[in-house]
This record gives C-alpha cells, structure tokens and sequence, in this order.
C-alpha cells in the first residue's frame, strides 16, 4: 500500500499554507489567550519553572532526533505501510529513551541541586525534581502517536494535522486553567500540558488516512532512517545548544521571577516564529522536496519566489514586534509581568535572522544534513561564549541582543553553501542582508 499526492503542486502547496496559517494563528491565539488568563492566577516564578522544564523535554528531545518526519517526507518509500510502521517502532524506542533520561535528570537534580546551585535560582528550586519527573509522559505519549500524520505532510493533508493540533491544545488550555482557579501552582501547567499531549496522541490514530499502526521492525528501514538522521542528530544536538542555552545560562544568572519575564516574552517570539517556521518547514520544505524529486531543474526558481515572500513576513514581523510588542505587554497585562515588554524590543530582531533558516531548508532538501550539524555547531559554540560576556558587559539587554543575533553567525557558511545551487550572484546579495541586519541591530540597541 503506498499513498500518492493528489492535484497540481500548486494547488496543494497553497492549501497546505492555508491550514498551516490557521493551526499556527489558532493555535497562537489559544496559547497567548491561555498565558493572559495563567498569569493572573500564577506568579512569575511558575511559568520560569515551567519553562525550564520545557527546555529539558526539548534537550533531550533533540540530541534524539534522527529525522524520522523528514525521512518520511524525503524517502521514496516513505508513503508505505512497511515504511511508517517500521518508522513507528523506532519512534517509541526514541520516546522512551526521552523519557528516560529526563527521569535520571529528575533524580540527579534532587541529589545535587540543593548543595550546589545559587540560592534563588531556577535550578535551586524545591519542586523542580518533581516538575522533572512528572513531564517525562509527555515524550513517551508523543512518541506513541500515529506516523501517519507525517504522511499527512507529505501528501500536503494539512487540515487533520492542524485539527490533532488544536484539540490537543484546547484541552490543555481547559485543563491548565480550571486547576489553577482552584489550586494557583505551577502543577496546574504541567497536567494541563500532560493530558493536551494524551488527546493528540489518541486522536492521531483516528483521523489519519493510512496504515493501522503495528509493531514491524524493519531493520532495513531503521538503518536508512539512521543513515539520513545520524547528522541530523548530531545537528539537533547542537541545535539545542544554539537555541536553548540562554534558559540554562540565564537560569543561573536570574532569579526565578525575573526568569519567569524573560519566559513570557520569549512567549510572544515564539508566536511568531512558530508560524513563520511552520509556513517555510511544514509547506516549504515538502513543496521543494516534490519538486527535486520530480522536476528538480525547477526547484531554484521556486525557491526564489518563496524566499521573496518569507523575507517579507520576517521583515513585517520585526516591525511589528518592535514597534507594538511592549504597548501591547503593557495594556495585556498585570504590572508585575510589564518587565517582559522592554525584553520584547531586542528579541525582535530574531524575526531578521530567521530568514538564513529558508536557505538552510533548502541545503537539507538536497541531503546535505552534514551542513545543518555545522551550522548548528557555529551557533551554539557562539552563543554559549557570546552570552555570558554580554550579560557581563550589558547585563540583561546584552544577552538579549545575543540571543536575538546568534542565528546570524552562521549566515557565511549558509551563503558559501548556496552558491553552487542558487548563483553567485544571489549569494552575493545575501552579503546585504548581514550588513543590514547589523546595522538594525546597533539602531535598536541605541533606541533601547
């Protein structure tokens, strides 16, 4: 049994962009709707537990990914029921081992935190062992969901993807705050986020078109997964480390509330960028790889054309984060969250830099996931030496702007990779877009 896409390329790939934008816009105005309703009935010091909790799932949930979406996005064999199922059983094995080690880090947090972390600080925190332990059914319920909603990707079938996705994250929203209207504590975000995951789980199984999941090894299979994954792996790791190692730095450096700030702003990015990354990975990145498989001499010209319109919504998004993020903190919320408005101003500047990650894309379409292990390997060698120094020199704004500029240090090596597939000419202006987002960058930091 193999799957095969339906209708022009065209057709497919703007109705994808459709319900991709409708998920993410959706999904986006349930989880800001949520966090303006949490945070008048939790403290700060809750949401900068649970957003250090999140970092670990995310830790280990990258320094396990092979890719196995993308494989069945990019595999030839990807549509067929020995294929997802294969695919499926290396997903638990992967969601277990997830669920493993956040469990080990649990204990190791219990046996040493006390002792050796700053008084006040996130990592000093009593419950964090708890919180730890508890979230570790989330990447196993995760992994038990259906491959069939790669599938989905695959054949462009967005609009029961986006529909798993919403009714997960409803039923985390009405979890999350009933039990804090009655018991105000950072446990009510942890079940919420726990039986949101069991619903999209469930669902998975019921509203995919393909294969009844079963349990089929296939050695084959697995190897070429790893064999296509292995750098991805290598590449999340870092990229973990490029994305993610200000919360570990800045949780040593801050104290729980003011963590909580910085959680609530990175909120309001992450908005953002969820959906500009959805529209260039969900409907992109499958829209480019049915081209190189099919008519790859057109591939470069329709990346262009996308490439022009994802500039666009990374530029509109700067502006509007930059010029209206901290009046809209202001008028949303209580004055004890305010201090994440000022944190929005530099953080904006993320939407520029995000525009290289399109190109990155476009690398690992044509197999090269070496190059994303390099790339992430760059930024995370960067921010994890550029942070500290400019929290050292500027403090809280200082790491911000590192935070924001990071993704720019890999943009040379993504620009040398596009040369031979986009033109030396285009590459050549890709040069412009550094040196302007530069020079934004030195704007926004005088106006701050």
């Amino acid at each position: 049994m193999s799957a095969e896409p339906q209708g022009s390329l065209k057709k497919r790939t703007v109705k994808a962009g459709g319900w991709q934008l409708f998920q993410v816009v959706l999904g986006n105005l349930m989880r800001l709707g949520s966090n303006l309703i949490m945070t008048r009935l939790l403290v700060p010091e809750a949401f900068g537990l649970m957003s250090f909790v999140m970092t670990i799932v995310t830790a280990f949930t990258l320094l396990s990914d092979i890719g196995i979406q993308r494989s069945v996005i990019r595999d030839a064999d990807g549509n067929t029921t020995h294929y997802l199922r294969a695919a499926w059983v290396l997903q638990i094995y992967r969601g277990s081992l997830i669920a493993a080690g956040i469990f080990l880090t649990a204990v190791l947090t219990g046996l040493f935190a006390p002792h050796y972390a700053p008084e006040g600080t996130v990592y000093a925190d009593p419950q964090l062992p708890f919180l730890l332990a508890a979230i570790t059914l989330v990447p196993f319920l995760d992994a038990l969901k259906s491959t069939n909603q790669f599938l989905a990707s695959r054949l462009f079938h967005n609009g029961r993807s986006a529909a798993v996705q919403i009714a997960g994250q409803f039923s985390a929203l009405v979890v999350q705050v009933s039990i804090a209207y009655f018991w105000p504590s950072v446990w009510s975000l942890i079940i919420g986020t726990t039986l949101g995951q069991l619903v999209k789980t469930l669902i998975s199984h019921l509203v995919f078109q393909g294969p009844r999941m079963a349990w089929k090894p296939n050695q084959e299979i697995s190897n070429r997964i790893w064999n296509f994954g292995k750098f991805l792996m290598a590449s999340s790791t870092l990229t973990f480390a490029a994305t993610n190692a200000d919360k570990f730095i800045l949780a040593s450096f801050l104290e729980s509330a003011e963590f909580g700030l910085y959680a609530i702003a990175l909120v309001w990015i992450s908005a953002g960028q969820t959906l500009l990354n959805r529209l260039s990975q969900g409907v992109g990145f499958a829209a480019i790889g049915e081209v190189l498989r099919v008519r790859p001499n057109d591939a470069p010209s329709l990346f262009k054309r996308f490439q022009r319109v994802f500039d666009g919504l990374c530029i509109l998004a700067f502006i509007a984060m930059f010029f209206f993020g901290e009046p809209f903190i202001n008028l949303l919320y209580t004055g004890s969250y305010q201090t994440a408005g000022h944190y929005l101003t530099l953080l904006s500047l993320g939407f520029l830099t995000l525009r290289f990650d399109s190109m990155n894309m476009l690398i690992l379409n044509h197999g090269n996931s070496r190059a994303m292990m390099v790339v992430s390997g760059i930024r995370a060698v960067v921010v994890v030496s550029l942070l500290p120094a400019a929290f050292a020199v500027a403090e809280v704004p200082g790491a911000l702007l590192a935070v924001a500029l990071t993704p720019l240090s890999s943009a040379p090596y993504t620009i040398w990779l596009i040369r031979p597939l986009l033109g030396e000419g285009y590459a050549a202006r890709q040069v412009l877009w550094v040196v302007a987002i530069l020079l934004t960058a030195v704007a926004v930091y005088l106006t701050y």
